[in-house]
């Protein structure tokens, strides 16, 4: 494949973002209508089990997808063999899950166990539909993508509004939504190829190019999700519903700049195998110097409003300033580290420990900090995230 096969033209750019713009804001737009439909207490043991568990779909999705938007445009004869490959992904990964969260809800569907068991499948299933239009786009077809998320998000607020209805608890929610995307996931097999037989070196190839590549992806939300996990262990666990419904404003924020590497991904690949690509390094070079010291002054001033009195607090508004100060640091450490783990094959085992030691950084710091200032000290946690990838991309660029 050619740039050219994968340019990327205001038109198709605009629907792009169309199809995952809508997905988001009615994402948004369901969860505000939960909070009106349930008691406080029921809100918070939903946001609790999917604030713990929503980087699951990431672990399923990032990895292929990334792998899937790498290697196919630069196959020969293996295309439809890795794209069958990653069509297997799609139709068996969810069934295990979905098949256990309906057992627990046949057998107890009130207990807590059900709700993340049922979270999980949806999780799951959800990070399937996004490699399945991903494998699409890979191939040339870029339809199925707005389609797909347009008609989920449409889905979402559909079944948020029969929860405002009609009082359905949060496993029968989830349960709903764990149909929705099952459903749309098997549409999404047509047109994709079988791989037939798996040829071992394609096999490993793409296994290794997956778990490298979805490292960064996967471990970002997976801070998150340890997070939410140190906040219900704490006295501030009734602070998981506020820190969900933040949560959900920087994941739009941050789903924008995801789904623009991703649509670039393609050429962006291609061009870092031609003369582009040392400029190309050193503006990520000088893009992580600005971001390991915007990171550094973030958290000073952040811990000084910690300490000054914001610890503990449940005002969505002073957490809403939290994470939209510190959106930019963490977008430019994003962005760089994109750019690495496309850069090579020492780049991507670069970026893959960046963002493991990344993880343990805010882990750490939150146990630290969460305890003490509840929701507030899970949003000053993440602000390691982006200080920390910020040094590794001034090294490895």
């Amino acid at each position: 494949m050619t740039t050219t096969e994968h340019r990327i033209g205001p038109r198709r750019l605009l629907t792009l973002l169309g199809g995952r713009a809508t997905f988001r804001l009615l994402l948004y737009g369901s969860a505000g209508v939960l909070v009106a439909a349930w008691s406080r207490e029921d809100f918070n043991r939903y946001a609790a089990a999917v604030g713990a568990v929503g980087w699951l779909c990431m672990v399923v999705q990032s990895g292929p997808e990334k792998a899937a938007l790498t290697l196919i445009p630069r196959a020969g004869r293996t295309r439809r063999q890795i794209a069958g490959m990653l069509r297997a992904m799609v139709t068996y990964v969810p069934l295990p899950f979905t098949a256990a969260a309906a057992a627990a809800l046949l057998l107890a569907p009130d207990a807590t166990i059900t709700i993340y068991l049922l979270a999980i499948a949806y999780y799951i299933g959800l990070g399937c539909g996004m490699l399945g239009v991903a494998v699409h786009r890979a191939l040339g077809s870029y339809t199925r993508d707005t389609v797909h998320f347009t008609l989920l998000g449409l889905g979402m607020i559909g079944m948020a509004g029969l929860a405002f209805t009609v009082p359905i608890p949060p496993s029968v929610y989830l349960a709903g939504l764990l149909v929705l995307v099952s459903g749309l996931n098997l549409a999404l097999l047509r047109g994709l190829p079988r791989a037939g037989s798996w040829r071992r070196p394609v096999r490993d190839l793409l296994a290794r190019t997956v778990v490298l590549m979805g490292a960064a992806d996967v471990m970002s939300n997976a801070m998150i999700g340890t997070l939410f996990v140190e906040l219900s262990l704490t006295s501030y666990a009734g602070q998981s519903g506020d820190l969900y419904m933040m949560t959900l404003g920087w994941g739009f924020a941050v789903s924008v700049v995801y789904t623009l590497q991703r649509i670039y991904q393609p050429r962006l690949v291609l061009r870092m195998g031609s003369d582009d690509a040392t400029g190309i390094r050193l503006l990520v070079r000088r893009a992580a110097l600005l971001s390991t010291w915007a990171g550094a002054l973030w958290l000073a001033l952040a811990g000084a409003a910690l300490a000054g009195g914001l610890a503990g607090t449940g005002s969505l508004v002073a957490l809403g300033v939290l994470l939209a100060s510190l959106l930019p640091v963490n977008t430019l450490a994003s962005a760089g580290m994109f750019v690495l783990e496309n850069s090579g094959r020492a780049g991507l085992r670069d970026s893959a420990r960046a963002v493991v030691l990344a993880w343990a950084a805010t882990t750490a710091l939150g146990a630290l900090v969460v305890p003490l200032a509840g929701a507030a000290g899970a949003v000053y946690a993440l602000g390691a995230q982006g200080f920390v990838l910020g040094l590794v991309l001034r090294r490895r660029m």
